[in-house]
């Protein structure tokens, strides 16, 4: 194969070859481009102004190859620069070649100092024949070109393809014009020279913005520094009726403003977008336009957005419009039939509260009836009354005459009783003056007796008292004596005791040897007290840290007192709620499956920032409803919360909400992903915000969409807002504090009606919520605390074993001082001893004198005591002489006022009978009086009562009708008042009975019932409206399924086949989600690769495969596109970074093979370094671009002298 060199020469000198181990060859030198026949070369190369950075500088390409043969190019010998002069300011000038079709058109600027730099960009043509070695001489250059370009003008660009691209002061250029071929362009050069500023370009001149760069984001950054405006001009090719193909200009100024020309007339916006529509050029959809700073994006692009992207680029327009369409009608109708099921569970609800009326309103109809009976037997009471009163007046007379005569016959009785009550009065009246002057006398024998007794007494102490004395004196001398022999013995033992002298007591020696001691300790002491010393700061450092722990244990507890803020809250704001929730703290064995609380207390806002949009969501019903996991459940519940509590049958409550869910949390997709929330402004769904039960979660998106919601904490912008309008995914959401809804008409969808309001402050989660952050991090620092201990006390513990043997040396000197110690004491103590012992022996002596001195006098004190003693005894027994005889004269006189007071009580008895009796007498006369004047008062009452009975049944008769009159008229002949108060009274009992409840429920009860049918035409009008959903929806999939799949294997077959050429496998799938395939917003492509023999087919992803391999399959995927493509250029920049040699060079081949087939759309291929011996094609075009301080100022090179350089080389080596 031929080998062809283009270099750039740096100006770098030999000295930096002669620090370096490889061997610097004498011409410049580049790795080996492999070139197909008639293939193009072009170079497009720039020089920067002085005072730029000169990142396009070539470095030296061959000096650390390790092939064993180099290819080296000489220039002719003619040449009058040559490349192996190091001392050259630049590389070698070369002639124009034939076919030179670069424009240089950058001016030039001098700097401060006179040199002259000028900023060029250069693109070249090169010529280059297949076979150009040193045995195929007779291959003519001008023949190859001839059949080069031939060849190119044979192959005529696509309809939308790029045929020119123009920059002016652009990002590094100044001025330059690329002319790309129809099929594959490849362009090459150094890192920074400029190659993804043509992508830049394409994407900028086309209309679109830099978001799809990947780069900067303001438009005003690609103008050249030192310009106030750049200019983009593209040529593309139009269709063959077209005259001259359309051109598109676009200028950028400094201040990020832009203007339009289509074909030289200055246009808007628009109509370029409206072009590129037009020409399908689709710079927006990353499978036809991939700048090297999105590749990264591409690679970790998920399955759904990947399929709208593939769609978009291979498949006609109608195929993503109908995709489009089954997603929004599929939107609609699981709006349809969420609506549906929120409907049903309002019915289902109304019918259980319909149930629960249903007995209230029997009950109320009942109440009626009783009542109305009640009211007619009170009217009957008059009429019996009446009847009743007449016969008991002539009862009364009769009773009155009766009660005269016996009171007469009670008088008579009573007279003899009187005169025998008087007798016994004036016998007792006798008695009692006898009995207190007996009694006056008697108690003061009494005191004469009691005055006697305690003289007895008295003498009695005192003679016990003398007799104790003198034991006392006895038993004294007793013990006298004893203490005089034991004295005499303490004396004996002591004098024995002195005989051992200890002499005088020296202890000076032993004084010096513990100063020494002393000395040596205080030393010891010094330095342990340093390093002791030492220790506490670290000890202070580690309670610290003890302290900060515990601290933070503290307020962690605090913090964990969520749930009793949230109970207490929810008993302010929903005492009902509250109620039902704690009851079913205690009654959860009633239940099969979990019940939830209300949100407000199961679900947490998880950032703080958005508690007003997430509470503003929430309808009061929402906010406190319970959910139920299963319909049985939500039936106990139901009863349990809405029956009658005081028939024990429920709680009796009418202001909760209950709600049961049986699909999970997985049956309501995203709406969005986060790049297309991110694209729209939003931060996220509301379901991002709010972490809770995924029942609880399940219910909330039932029944407000919280996975349909998007939030943001600023304000969207026009265009923002237009896409989320045009998107029709999105009906509601919140963004800068505004809340906008969008309603549509089922049957007028392009009506809407906007309805924007401003959300209030949270009033709930605000006082529940705390930041569950600063819990985690207060945890970190417990952690990082507990670290810092562990390494102070390992320090500790060095320090405590650095001065060991000063403390084991202390308390050997400690062990010494104290024998010395011990032994001074032990002589101490001795003559201590012999000192105390002449103490105690004289005192003994003294005391043996005062004891034998005090016993005398002891027999003329017995004698003394013993008188005493015996005179004491004679007086006691003449009082108690004495005591005896008063005792006789009480008795005999107490005898006789007992059998007085016995008599007196006799009479006292007979005299209360006697009054007693004649009070019954008294009683029964006042009685009977009573009785007569009760019977008389009795007569005059009835009397009365009679002419008001008379007069009111006459007013009673006029209002009565014939009905009631019958009712009546069978009261008063069968039944009795009292019998008529019973039934009253029997009925009002049954009344009681019979709760009230709610008054108002046979209005509710009806109204209700009224609001049910008219929901279940409702529903009705739904359901027919989801039918014709899901036939269009079938209708749609129908036409748009078997496409779709088609598509897919088509591109997975091509995508297995470029696979099995590197010795690999990879496949791609379609992944229909959702039940029987119809959650059309998160279907997917899957790309399945296998890059090892021991693995299986595994799903590629950003993380499970490596960058090469990702690099590798992305490649792949795209080529599988090229064959399908609709668009008419496709760009890919950098793609093959990360990838092995191997890997590389068999794409590039697999690359070439496919773009370079015939009827393919064109193909910009961007990087950076080229192996070498690549495969070429006789249909791409190479375009490498060079920049520094040394490229040539004759930007037309000839490449003939090169070749024919290269083959003298090589015929001499």
């Amino acid at each position: 194969m031929p080998s062809v060199v283009s270099s750039q020469h740096s100006r770098q000198d030999n000295q930096d070859s002669d620090n370096s181990n490889t061997e610097t060859p004498d011409t410049p030198s580049a790795p080996r481009v492999s070139l197909g026949r008639n293939s193009k070369l072009t170079i497009a190369s720039k020089r920067p102004l002085a005072g730029e950075e000169q990142n396009g500088t070539i470095k030296e390409h061959t000096a650390t190859t390790s092939r064993s043969k180099r290819r080296k190019l000489t220039p002719d010998s003619d040449t009058n620069d040559s490349p192996g002069d190091n001392n050259d300011e630049g590389s070698n000038p070369a002639t124009p070649g034939e076919d030179g079709s670069a424009r240089n058109e950058g001016g030039e600027e001098d700097d401060d100092d006179g040199d002259e730099y000028a900023s060029r960009n250069k693109e070249v043509i090169i010529p280059v024949a297949e076979d150009y070695d040193s045995d195929d001489s007779e291959i003519g250059m001008a023949d190859s070109l001839d059949k080069m370009r031939k060849n190119f003008e044979e192959i005529p660009h696509a309809r939308g393809a790029i045929v020119r691209v123009y920059m002016e002061n652009f990002v590094t250029y100044n001025k330059v014009t690329f002319e790309p071929g129809p099929s594959l362009n490849m362009v090459i050069g150094p890192n920074g020279t400029g190659k993804s500023t043509l992508v830049c370009a394409i994407c900028l001149g086309l209309g679109f913005g830099p978001e799809h760069l990947g780069r900067a984001k303001d438009i005003a950054e690609f103008v050249k520094n030192g310009n106030d405006k750049a200019i983009i001009e593209i040529e593309l090719k139009g269709s063959p009726t077209d005259e001259v193909n359309p051109t598109v200009r676009r200028m950028i100024t400094r201040d990020g403003s832009t203007r339009y020309w289509i074909d030289g007339k200055e246009q808007p916006h628009r109509a370029v977008k409206q072009l590129m529509k037009l020409l399908n050029i689709q710079i927006d959809n990353l499978c036809q336009f991939l700048p090297q700073d999105r590749v990264v994006e591409f690679a970790a692009l998920g399955p759904v957005p990947l399929l709208r992207a593939t769609q978009r680029a291979a498949a006609p327009p109608e195929v993503l419009e109908d995709h489009d369409e089954l997603k929004r009608l599929r939107a609609s109708e699981v709006g349809l039939e969420i609506g549906l099921d929120h409907d049903r569970q309002s019915i289902n609800t109304m019918e259980a509260r319909q149930k629960n009326l249903e007995r209230d309103v029997a009950r109320l109809r009942e109440r009626q009836t009783l009542q109305e009976h009640i009211k007619l037997l009170e009217k009957s009471i008059p009429f019996v009354e009446f009847q009743d009163i007449k016969k008991h007046r002539a009862d009364v007379k009769q009773q009155y005459n009766a009660c005269l005569a016996q009171l007469e016959g009670i008088r008579k009785e009573q007279e003899p009783q009187t005169k025998q009550i008087e007798q016994v009065e004036n016998q007792l009246k006798g008695i009692k003056a006898w009995l207190e002057d007996e009694k006056r006398d008697l108690t003061s024998l009494e005191n004469e007796l009691r005055h006697d007794r305690e003289r007895v007494s008295g003498l009695k102490e005192e003679e016990a008292k003398a007799e104790f004395d003198l034991d006392i004196l006895i038993n004294s001398e007793k013990e006298r004596k004893a203490k005089i022999e034991k004295s005499k013995e303490q004396i004996a033992r002591h004098e024995r005791a002195l005989a051992d002298d200890p002499g005088k007591l020296d202890v000076s020696e032993l004084n010096g040897k513990i100063n020494e001691i002393n000395g040596e300790l205080r030393a010891s002491r010094s330095e342990l007290s340093a390093g002791r010393n030492s220790l506490e700061p670290l000890q202070t450092r580690r309670e610290e840290r003890r302290s900060e722990i515990g601290q933070i244990d503290q307020w962690i507890l605090r913090m964990n007192n969520i749930a009793e803020q949230r109970m207490e809250a929810l008993r302010k704001v929903s005492p009902e709620s509250f109620t039902v929730f704690t009851w079913l703290q205690g009654n959860k064995n009633k239940f099969k499956g979990p019940v939830y609380g209300p949100p407000v207390v199961e679900c947490t806002v998880k950032d703080p920032r958005y508690q007003a949009e997430i509470e503003s969501l929430f309808s009061p019903g929402d906010k406190f409803a319970f959910t139920c996991t299963s319909r049985a459940d939500f039936d106990v519940l139901i009863e349990a919360v809405y029956g009658d509590n005081r028939n024990n049958k429920g709680l009796g409550l009418s202001e909760v909400t209950i709600k049961y869910i049986e699909k999970g949390l997985e049956e309501f997709p995203r709406i969005a992903s986060k790049d297309e929330l991110s694209t729209w402004g939003f931060d996220g769904l509301a379901l991002d915000f709010i972490s809770g039960p995924s029942e609880v979660l399940s219910m909330l998106c039932n029944s407000i969409g919280l996975h349909r919601v998007g939030i943001s904490k600023s304000k969207l912008s026009p265009s923002q807002q237009q896409s989320v309008k045009t998107g029709e995914k999105m009906m509601k959401w919140i963004a800068g504090g505004v809340s906008t809804s969008i309603r549509r008409r089922p049957d007028y969808p392009a009506a809407e009606t906007e309805i924007n309001s401003h959300i209030g402050q949270p009033k709930f989660f605000k006082t529940v919520e705390v930041e569950r952050h600063l819990i985690e991090e207060k945890r970190q620092r417990q952690n990082q605390l507990e670290v810092e201990i562990e390494e102070i006390g390992r320090e500790i513990d060095l320090r405590k074993a650095s001065f060991q043997k000063l403390e084991e040396r202390e308390s050997s000197l400690h062990a010494e001082k104290n024998a010395l110690n011990q032994q001074k004491d032990n002589m101490q103590k001795s003559v201590l001893k012999y000192q105390k012992i002449k103490t105690v022996l004289s005192n003994e002596l003294q005391t043996l004198e005062s004891l034998e001195k005090s016993g005398k006098g002891f027999k003329s004190k017995v004698a003394r005591q013993e008188t005493l003693a015996l005179q004491i005894n004679m007086d006691r027994v003449i009082a108690a002489a004495k005591f005896s005889e008063r005792v006789r004269e009480y008795v005999a006189q107490y005898r006789a006022v007992a059998s007085a007071e016995l008599h007196a009580i006799e009479l006292s008895s007979n005299l209360q009978h006697y009054n007693s009796w004649n009070q019954s007498f008294k009683n029964r006369l006042e009685s009977k009086k009573e009785e007569c004047e009760e019977l008389r008062k009795l007569d005059q009452e009835i009397s009365s009562k009679s002419a008001e009975l008379r007069a009111q049944c006459r007013t009673l008769i006029a209002n009565f009708s014939a009905k009631e009159k019958e009712e009546i008229s069978e009261n008063h002949s069968r039944k009795t008042v009292d019998e008529l108060k019973a039934e009253i009274q029997q009925e009002e009992v049954r009344l009681e009975g019979i709760h009230e409840g709610n008054p108002h429920a046979i209005r509710q009860y009806e109204a209700r019932e009224k609001e049910i049918n008219e929901l279940r035409s409702l529903m009705d009008a739904k359901k027919a409206n989801l039918d014709k959903h899901q036939l269009k929806i079938k209708r749609v999939r129908n036409r748009w399924e078997p496409r779709i799949d088609q598509l897919v294997e088509n591109i997975s077959e091509a995508f297995s086949r470029s696979f099995e050429f590197i010795g690999c496998a990879g496949s791609v799938r379609i992944r229909k989600e959702g039940k029987d395939g119809c959650d059309f917003e998160n279907w997917a492509i899957e790309i399945l690769v296998k890059f090892r023999e021991s693995e299986t087919m595994q799903v590629l992803t950003a993380q499970r495969q490596s960058g090469g391999e990702r690099a590798v399959s992305t490649v792949f995927y795209l080529m599988a596109l090229q064959s399908l493509a609709r668009a008419p250029f496709r760009v890919v920049d950098e793609i093959n970074q990360g990838m092995d040699p191997r890997n590389e060079r068999l794409i590039h081949k697999r690359m070439v093979k496919i773009a370079c087939k015939k009827h393919t759309s064109q193909y910009f291929l961007i990087t950076p370094k080229l192996l070498v011996d690549l495969d070429y094609h006789e249909r791409m075009k190479v375009h490498c671009i060079n920049s520094g301080d040394w490229v040539a100022d004759n930007h037309v090179q000839d490449f003939k002298k090169y070749i024919e350089a290269a083959r003298q080389q090589a015929a001499g080596a």
